[in-house]
């Protein structure tokens, strides 16, 4: 394509990205990047640049507004998706994987990070991190010894061995539907003393034997589910009996304060999907954090 073409691609993707900056959480250069790469690929798109004497001229065609809504859709889709980037999430596993035996404890933690940077739900904690975990440390009964974390994702790559040791827990069971996340906390599980961190591919829809079958005691001290409650409820809301079956007498449940791919609030329509989730299943909130992002009900059961 001609300089001048490519210079009028340059505009068009940087006045898009304005557009989907504004809508959805993503900065300029990341959104400028995966318009352009995008467009790479779209032949119709480039040949109108290439005729266009301005990108003004492009935006009026049926072709590039065809292309930047698509474009749009991808960005928003790509958002809400735990892994956004692929390529990055699959990197931090090799080099996590790749790590020699006698390497340090700071190359493990560091690789962990990249893998909890690269898993979008966990990625969120990671500007706020001490807050997150002192909401945790908070909220643990004291003396809870086993935890079991519903939908765990990524997040013992979060909290690392030191702090799991610091609040005497020996057993952190992480299951999780998505096998990637899976992998990724076995590898890193793997570094960690034998039997601290418990990874486990399990569906909700399994039901809690299928964990009790792999050695989950029938009684933990606490259960968490964060983030989780709301999903479920919307996506498989037939679920909500089983995640209040949990095998705990405290679960500790949160919600998004602001939602994952677009800038808006969501913390009051979360709440209420909680608090309803709490009063249709005999559940008592004893207990309220929050985080830049993320509320916390500590709830006992009667």
């Amino acid at each position: 394509m001609p300089d001048q073409g490519a210079q009028i691609l340059e505009e068009l993707a940087a006045d898009l990205a304005g557009d989907v900056v504004r809508r959805y959480r993503i900065d300029q250069a990341r959104a400028v990047e995966v318009i352009l790469d995008e467009w790479s690929r779209n032949q119709k798109l480039l040949a109108v640049v290439a005729a266009a004497g301005s990108a003004r001229e492009a935006q009026r065609t049926r072709v590039y507004k065809d292309a930047a809504t698509l474009t749009k859709k991808t960005i928003y889709n790509r958002l809400r998706s735990y892994r956004a980037e692929p390529a990055a999430f699959d990197t931090a596993l090799q080099t996590l994987m790749e790590l020699p035996p006698d390497a340090s404890t700071e190359q493990v933690e560091a690789a962990a990070t990249d893998i909890a940077a690269a898993h979008v739900s966990t990625a969120e904690r990671l500007g706020h991190r001490a807050q997150f975990l002192d909401v945790l440390e908070a909220a643990n009964p004291t003396g809870s010894r086993v935890v079991v974390d519903a939908g765990a994702g990524v997040l013992p790559a979060l909290l690392g061995a030191d702090w799991l040791h610091r609040q005497g827990i020996t057993q952190y069971w992480a299951p999780d539907k998505d096998p990637k996340a899976v992998a990724a906390v076995a590898a890193y599980a793997a570094r960690l003393p034998a039997g601290l961190v418990r990874p486990a591919q399990w569906n909700v829809a399994d039901g809690w034997a299928a964990l009790h079958r792999l050695g989950l005691p029938e009684t933990c001290d606490v259960a968490w589910m964060l983030k989780v409650v709301p999903v479920v409820l919307r996506q498989e809301p037939q679920l909500a009996p089983v995640l209040a079956a949990a095998p705990a007498p405290r679960l500790l449940i949160s919600g998004s304060r602001v939602a994952m791919a677009k800038r808006q609030n969501i913390e009051a329509r979360e709440r209420r999907v909680v608090q309803r989730f709490c009063a249709d299943h005999g559940l008592r909130t004893i207990g309220e954090h929050v985080t830049e992002d993320e509320f916390f009900l500590l709830a006992e059961r009667g």
